[in-house]
């Protein structure tokens, strides 16, 4: 019977202890959640019935986590064999870390370090798995609290979950034998990153802040058939004439405010960047003068004339958009050369000729490119015809302040993120659709990553989302300025939200060294289950 309740009580303490569900649950998730189930698996011998527990245990815990991904609605039916699959391939992979525990306890301290070091490896090597996948480390659930989650700027998130399994073992240590020793270890560690983030906030807290950045974020809130035509749901769509007038008009909120940027989300706006396909005429009638004089912009590559008539494009708009308000701007939309198409992030200067285009890098299966040719079947009968290339590099902005710019799921990665901060960026841009995985929990858990991300390289962030969350970050991590009604819903809420972004950011020990430090160290402590290691196998066998 106890055995069962430690089983349910730790499935649901770390499935639902995440920052973006519960801070508070997830300081428990992080210090004795996995610990509460290892003590219940030390009453088993057989490694046989450890494994399959764990893999059990920890499917359970990720169908909690991602159960945002069993979202048919505009990814079809298929998405549920998705969910389960990753499930079932974490589950495995967990299961795999009972094999190197001794039969009985407290667990050495070597073979502690080991099981970290392998857990750690596991986790970043899903990173490179066909787009990557990058959901749900363990370090998340030390990020809940500003304080706790400082560490990141040391060794990263993955530094984070290296952590989070020592302080574990630790305390199932102290579960299998309570003495002063177990107790004093597991405290001492439990408690170090807090201490170590009060005195990192308090030292960059007295510094000398710089100039204070004000930007617009525009969060549109449209679903994505009301976004573009779907079959079946032509009711559901809202003209571009309109998405367009609603931008501007969330935009005179803050008219009477000096806005040195812009942001609008992943694909803002239909159709591409520098497809020519509204009427001149048609576009004055709708917006007036809200952009002023268009003549001077009325050439190719922006506006194209046929016959006798002008056609402008997005870009154009945009262009046009940021001269009038003498304001930079970033804005997500599909981008087309060379015969290819890219998802891009776009940076507009005012006055300016030439239009930065960054491609996204890291492309989502199905959805945005094909990784087999023989499922293309069945993309299409979801509407799904056309695919992106995917980007290839970094890319900073020169406008007024260096600019490192991203693309939906890429700030959940850290190495890519980094490379914008080791080129100079000192502002993290991010642009998402999160909208095909409606009334889910995805758009807190893809925020709490990109916070992270800020965390790590001590950078401010900016988010302008479709349906949230639209939010800007200080370099420490802490929210600025948040997109939310008064009962805190944000997916649909509508409009700009003013961010005057302090611009003081700082070099971190992470920037430096990426993951090399923590992967180093978990490749060193993996020598510590050598022993162990044939051992463990020949008796799961």
């Amino acid at each position: 019977m106890i055995a069962a309740l430690l089983f349910v009580i730790s499935l649901n303490v770390v499935g639902w202890g995440q920052p973006h569900i519960s801070p508070s649950l997830s300081v428990i998730s992080s210090g004795v959640g996995f610990a509460l189930f290892w003590f219940f698996l030390f009453k088993f011998q057989r490694r046989q019935k450890r494994f399959l527990f764990s893999a059990a245990w920890f499917f359970g815990v990720q169908l909690i986590q991602l159960s945002w991904l069993a979202s048919p609605t505009y990814q079809g039916n298929y998405i549920y064999f998705v969910y389960l699959a990753l499930s079932l391939w974490l589950g495995f992979q967990f299961g795999i870390l009972s094999l190197f525990f001794p039969e009985k306890g407290p667990i050495p301290p070597k073979i502690i370090l080991g099981i970290a070091g392998l857990w750690v490896l596991m986790e970043w090597g899903r990173l490179f798995i066909l787009c990557g996948f990058a959901w749900n480390p363990l370090g998340l659930s030390m990020t809940g609290f500003p304080v706790q989650g400082q560490l990141a700027s040391v060794f990263g998130v993955f530094g984070l979950s290296f952590l989070v399994v020592i302080v574990n073992l630790l305390a199932t240590n102290f579960f299998l034998a309570p003495r002063k020793k177990t107790f004093l270890a597991f405290g001492g560690f439990f408690l170090f990153p807090y201490l170590f983030g009060g005195a990192h906030l308090a030292y960059h807290d007295v510094k000398e802040k710089e100039g204070l950045f004000h930007a617009a974020l525009i969060q549109t809130a449209l679903l994505p058939d009301e976004k573009e035509l779907h079959a079946g749901k032509e009711d559901r769509f809202v003209h571009p004439y309109l998405q367009w007038y609603h931008v501007l008009n969330h935009l005179k909120q803050h008219e009477e405010k000096d806005l040195d940027l812009i942001v609008l989300p992943e694909y803002a706006v239909p159709f591409s960047s520098h497809a020519a396909v509204y009427p001149l005429s048609e576009i004055q009638q709708v917006i007036g003068d809200e952009l002023g004089d268009l003549t001077s912009l009325l050439k190719e590559p922006l506006a194209e004339k046929r016959n006798e008539k002008w056609f402008v494009s997005n870009a154009f708009l945009v262009q046009a958009l940021a001269n009038h308000l003498d304001a930079e701007i970033v804005i997500g939309m599909d981008g087309e050369s060379d015969e290819k198409n890219y998802n891009a992030a776009f940076h507009f200067i005012p006055h300016h000729h030439e239009i930065l285009r960054y491609e996204k890098r890291i492309l989502l299966p199905l959805a945005e490119y094909l990784p087999f040719a023989f499922l293309k079947p069945l993309v299409a009968r979801y509407g799904i015809i056309n695919f992106f290339t995917r980007g290839n590099k970094t890319k900073i902005t020169e406008g007024k302040y260096p600019m490192s710019l991203s693309v939906c799921y890429e700030e959940c990665f850290p190495h890519i993120m980094r490379k914008g901060r080791q080129k100079g960026a000192k502002l993290f841009v991010n642009v998402t659709n999160d909208g095909w995985y409606p009334y889910s929990r995805l758009p807190e858990q893809h925020f709490i990553h990109g916070r992270v991300r800020a965390v790590e390289n001590g950078v401010p962030l900016l988010r302008a989302c479709n349906t949230g969350v639209t939010v800007g970050v200080d370099s420490l991590g802490r929210t600025i300025a948040r997109l939310e009604n008064e009962k805190g819903k944000f997916e649909l809420e509508k409009g700009a939200l003013y961010v005057p972004v302090n611009l003081y950011s700082f070099s971190t020990l992470y920037t430096f060294w990426g993951d090399i430090f923590i992967l180093f160290m978990s490749l060193i402590s993996l020598f510590f289950l050598r022993p162990l290691n044939l051992s463990s196998i020949k008796g799961f066998i």
